[in-house]
This record gives C-alpha cells, structure tokens and sequence, in this order.
C-alpha cells in the first residue's frame, strides 16, 4: 500500500471541513484535485470513505476509524513543529559548562547574566573545576562547552583560543612599588611573594621571569586560586604576579594594586567543545558572547587605568 502526504492531508480536511469545496479551500487546491486525491485514496485503500448526500460528504465508519489515527499523527507532527519553532526562537535548551576558576568565578556568570536574560527559555549549568579537570570533562563528552587555560591538544577535544592578555603584578594598597608605573623582576627580589601552587602551569613561566634575571622573591605563601592570591596580597602578606582576569576584577573591587610587568607574561584562555561532533547554536551564540566580552575587558579604559594608576 503506497499511500502520500497529500492524499492523507486532502482526507483530513474534507472530514474537517464536511465537503470537497471546503477542503480545496483549506489546502489552497482546486476542487478537481482534491476529488482525485480522495478518490486514489479509496482505490489505494480498497474501500469508501466518503457517503454523498446532497453536497456533503459523510464519513463511513471507516473512514472515521482512519480519522482518529491520522488526527494523532496530525497532533503529533503539530508537537514536533512547535518543538522546532521553540528551538529555533530559542525558547528552549541547555548549555552545560565547566570553567577554570579564573573565568567561572565572576567573569562568565556576569555573560551568562546576560546570555539567560535575552533567551529565557535556555538553562545553563556551570560547574567551576581545574583547568585540567575541564579538559577531562570535555573529552569525556559530559559537558557542551568549557573554558581553560592549558595547551593540552586532546583528540576528543576542540580547543580556540578565546583571548590573550599580559600575567600583572598585584600589590597591596599602599605598598612601596605601587610607585612604579610598571615592574621588573628585580623589582621582587627579597619582597614576600605569594606563589602559585606548583602543580598550576604557569607557576613554570614566574619561575623563569625570575631565574632569567637571577632574581629570588621570598616565597611566604602559595595558593591554587589567583582569587585566594588576591586575598592575600590585600592583607598585606605579600605581592604576586597572577593571570589578568582575576587581577583586573580584584583591583575593580579595591582589593589590591595591579601594575604590569617586563619582559610580559602572555597568558591565553581557551574554549574547549566536544571535537567529536558539531555544536549547537547555542555554544555558538555564548561563545561569541564570551568572546565580546573578553575584547571589552582587554580594551576597557577602566582596566587600562586600574594599570596605571592608584
């Protein structure tokens, strides 16, 4: 039995509409084509579907049997064509992110404030986990996007670089370099410095700005976190040298002095997706977002004072 589309649509809308007129009307046909869709219908069938009295049609008791199960059909093609308009207005999804610390503690959730405000049917979860965790996770498949800060080339894994900025030095307010418009590495000879954990990648790079010039800062304290750096560094145990992003942010709120320093420190920050299939319009739009976002930081006159003076 081949039976078309069309044949089934003509069907429908004459039991809907009770004559042939009315249902050429509704499918935007001539009458004499719906009669013959109807009419191979039957044949194909094998049995009427249709009594005519006067001008209208009356359903057989097969016919209305047939009805019911087109009419299902029909209700779930609707379900399946508002599932499609809800996807396409963004009325509906998921994005599931994991972010190193320095990007998930405050600067993705301000663009993802913004991302969930002009799409409000879209829920985002965001995990916070190491830079090497994120990798793991997104290899692995468990999340639709991630955001790091290791040059780890995985198979599974899609790596873009979202931007690069310069490592800067924090200080405390008040404290005797914050006279110099920018730092040396012998500028950290002898202070107390708070370094990073030596499991972070780029403990290596700090350790080499110093080396280089055979310079020794005095290691008081370490952390994992540039936030719990920040912290410290505000409470006058030390100075540092930390990725941007969370130095632009703690020196925003008050926390600390940030200058730059020479020779730089280029840090980069990665975006990460499954590499094992395409990604949605979703990662797409929040990427682009994101990366916006990351330009109006680097490019900020607010962040270029902070720098330079206080």
């Amino acid at each position: 039995m081949k039976l078309t589309h069309r044949q089934i649509e003509a069907f429908r809308a004459i039991v809907e509409s009770g004559s042939v007129t009315a249902a050429a009307d509704l499918l935007f046909l001539t009458q004499p084509s719906v009669s013959r869709l109807l009419a191979d219908l039957e044949a194909e069938l094998g049995f009427a579907l249709f009594a005519r009295t006067g001008r209208s049609l009356v359903p057989t008791p097969e016919a209305n049997a047939l009805y019911e199960e087109v009419r299902r059909s029909f209700v779930g093609l609707g379900e399946i064509s508002r599932v499609a308009d809800d996807i396409r207005q963004y009325r509906s999804g998921s994005l599931k992110i994991a972010a190193m610390p320095a990007l998930g503690l405050q600067f993705l959730p301000a663009a993802i404030a913004g991302f969930v405000s002009d799409k409000p049917g879209i829920t985002v979860s965001l995990r916070v986990r190491s830079s090497h965790a994120v990798i793991q996770h997104l290899s692995s498949q468990q999340f639709d996007m991630g955001f790091s800060a290791l040059e780890i080339d995985l198979p599974q894994v899609r790596r873009e670089p979202l931007g690069t900025m310069p490592m800067l030095a924090v200080l405390p307010p008040g404290h005797v370099l914050c006279d110099k418009p920018v730092l040396e590495p012998e500028d950290f000879h002898r202070q107390p410095f708070i370094a990073l954990g030596s499991e972070i990648s780029t403990r290596s790079d700090t350790d080499q700005f110093f080396s280089a010039r055979k310079v020794q800062p005095r290691v008081v304290a370490e952390a994992q976190l540039s936030f719990a750096i920040c912290a410290m560094v505000a409470a006058g145990t030390g100075v540092s040298i930390i990725e941007p992003i969370t130095a632009l942010h703690c020196a925003e709120l008050g926390m600390i002095r940030i200058r730059p320093i020479l020779p730089e420190q280029p840090f980069t920050y990665d975006i990460l997706t499954p590499a094992l299939g395409p990604s949605s319009r979703l990662v797409h739009d929040l990427a682009d977002r994101v990366r916006e976002r990351f330009e109006e930081l680097k490019n900020s006159g607010v962040a270029l004072n902070n720098v330079t003076t206080g």
